[in-house]
């Protein structure tokens, strides 16, 4: 058996929390305690059927995994993000749909749910009826942020989520030229840096979501083993990226150490 550092082992417990006094400190742990609970994903069974939001990862272990519905392992993650986005989602779906009673005319399709494929459907964020537009809004912090800035721009993941709503809308006869990410500024104090990302609806797009279908395929058979107990979660290939990893339900990366441990590694490399 492999000893586990203390320092590997205090850097997954939960950092503490400020106060000004003892008391404080103790209420600020039960205040994230509620806050967390709310935020983590309730077990589920067998769900073969993950939104466009998720279709797109790079990784077969991560996906199949959520299909399987496997129990999360990840401990390190800290759900605030996720909590800031999903309350910024809200307030702008508000203010688009305000937008149309202002100006007297219904540009915008905020939160429509949208079917890309029969066992896939999603909520797609924003349609622009003017620009012919499928919109999505990123709550991106600094790193994040950059990387969509970037000569590459935003991950494929990203790229796959907005071409399946775009798929979904014209199934919904409403006619789609381009695709947007709305990168809206997370962790700055003004708009000034919120980033625009945009490319055409083509038939290069088209051949990334073919790409996109034949991947949920693969990992709907494995899910299907994973759910048996023919396979066990690390038997799935894995395409660990740092960004992508410390989010995924599954990342625990004492399991490089410990056969026993189950997860997934993430981007350490299994002794």
């Amino acid at each position: 058996m492999t000893t586990i550092s203390p320092a590997d082992f205090m850097a997954a417990a939960p950092a503490p929390l400020g106060g000004n006094t003892p008391w404080a400190a103790r209420y600020a742990a039960e205040l994230r305690r509620v806050a967390t609970e709310h935020a983590a994903r309730a077990p589920r069974s067998l769900q073969l059927h993950l939104g466009p939001s998720e279709l797109g990862s790079p990784c077969d272990r991560q996906v199949a995994g959520k299909m399987a519905g496997l129990p999360v392992t990840n401990h390190v993650s800290d759900p605030w993000p996720s909590i800031v986005g999903t309350a910024v989602h809200a307030w702008l779906a508000e203010a688009f749909t305000a937008d149309n009673v202002r100006k007297g005319m219904a540009r915008w399709l905020a939160e429509v749910r949208v079917t890309p494929h029969p066992n896939h459907p999603g909520t797609a964020d924003l349609y622009d009826a003017v620009e012919q537009s499928v919109d999505d809004h990123k709550v991106l912090g600094e790193t994040s942020m950059q990387k969509v800035r970037s000569a590459e721009g935003p991950p494929r993941k990203y790229v796959a989520q907005l071409g399946l709503y775009g798929l979904g809308y014209l199934r919904l006869g409403l006619p789609v030229k381009r695709i947007v990410l709305i990168a809206w500024p997370r962790t700055k104090s003004s708009l000034d840096q919120l980033y625009v990302w945009e490319r055409l609806f083509d038939g290069e797009l088209v051949e990334l979501l073919a790409e996109v279908w034949t991947d949920t395929a693969r990992r709907q058979e494995q899910a299907k083993a994973l759910h048996a107990g023919h396979i066990q979660l690390r038997d799935i290939p894995a395409t660990p990226t740092s960004d992508e990893c410390f989010f995924c339900p599954f990342y625990r990366p004492e399991s490089s150490r410990e056969s026993s441990v189950t997860g997934c590694p993430g981007s350490v490399n299994p002794q």
